[in-house]
């Protein structure tokens, strides 16, 4: 049943209208086409896939985040219960940092240059409707304590330019979490750091998690990344979902072609002084894509491809309760 899921997407597609207007198409050009899928309370999700698959937009479209000229063109998001695209804007800035937050890639673009840290996350909770000073200030150190931020009284006196990158990040993690919102949206948090404070970031956010029972959903081009942190994980090609499961799942009986290539291109020590698995071609535009929309995406890129992937994008698959699959060779699934 519907209440049984935090979040519920259904039939998503996302069209960029400005690019439609300038190619003179008939139809929008979809950057994300026809996606559904669920996220369960206190549940991490990944969604992996390539720069320009359409991951960030599906994340973005959720509060009602979309940039200009970019717009849900048909769908649902059901969020506990309530349609977003039914409320009004006033109803989705209050829903916004206090149920459903975000955690962007770059703090420095998202943290303002000239407020004080503290002073930034006062507002977060001012907005909210938490105005009594004494309580403010408490709960701005209490959740840069959480956070693990070192000196709290110390650094929330301090600008975003004289802090790391990493305690940029977790001042971005404190501002996301510190009105308590059941549904955190990651995107590419870790994309900017180096693999130890990456490593530190990804425990933060399994921490939270686990304490808060805060639903995450984890937007990613790693797909080794997301298999240490995700409960489930959603393969994306070219604004289409080709894949979904758990990381036993994919790694070890990845069907598509395009999950394979993606899972062979991860270096491995067991693998030393063999070739990486390169999957030829490229992404394609938002115009190419319109030319093969009735079809699989990665058709022109996939070795196993045959004529019907031309022509028709195939039906789900279940393989098991978590695994499924867009696939017309999905009957290669071999479970040990």
């Amino acid at each position: 049943m519907a209440m049984n899921f935090l979040l519920q997407v259904g039939r998503l597609s996302i069209g960029v209208s400005d690019r439609h207007q300038m190619s003179g198409a008939n139809k929008p050009l979809l950057a994300v086409d026809d996606i559904s899928f669920t996220i369960r309370a206190g549940e991490i999700v990944g969604i992996v896939g390539e720069s320009g698959c359409g991951k960030t937009l599906t994340a973005l479209s959720i509060p009602a985040l979309l940039p200009e000229g970019v717009s849900r063109v048909s769908g649902s998001i059901v969020f506990d219960g309530v349609d977003l695209g039914a409320l009004s804007l006033r109803e989705l800035t209050t829903r916004r940092g206090k149920d459903i937050s975000m955690i962007f890639q770059e703090p420095m673009s998202s943290l303002n240059p000239l407020l004080r840290v503290g002073r930034q996350i006062a507002e977060s909770l001012e907005l909210h409707g938490d105005t009594e000073r004494t309580y403010v200030r408490q709960k701005i150190l209490d959740i840069m304590r959480q956070v693990e931020l070192p000196d709290p009284v110390k650094i929330a006196t301090m600008y975003p330019h004289q802090l790391s990158g990493g305690m940029r990040q977790r001042v971005m993690i404190a501002l996301a979490i510190v009105c308590g919102p059941r549904l955190l949206i990651a995107d590419e948090p870790t994309t900017a750091l180096d693999v130890t404070i990456q490593a530190q970031i990804l425990r933060l956010l399994r921490r939270i998690n686990r304490e808060l029972g805060v639903a995450i959903l984890f937007i990613s081009h790693d797909l080794a990344l997301l298999s240490h942190i995700c409960d489930r994980m959603l393969v994306m090609y070219a604004g289409k979902i080709v894949e979904e499961g758990t990381a036993s799942d994919l790694f070890t009986v990845p069907v598509h072609e395009y999950t394979q290539g993606l899972i062979g291109s991860i270096p491995d020590r067991s693998r030393k002084g063999m070739a990486l698995v390169n999957i030829p071609g490229k992404v394609p535009s938002l115009e190419e894509l319109g030319g093969i929309r009735d079809g699989c995406p990665f058709a022109p890129r996939c070795y196993s491809a045959l004529e019907t992937c031309l022509t028709h994008f195939p039906k789900a698959t279940t393989l098991n309760a978590q695994h499924r699959v867009h696939c017309v060779h999905a009957d290669r699934a071999r479970y040990g």
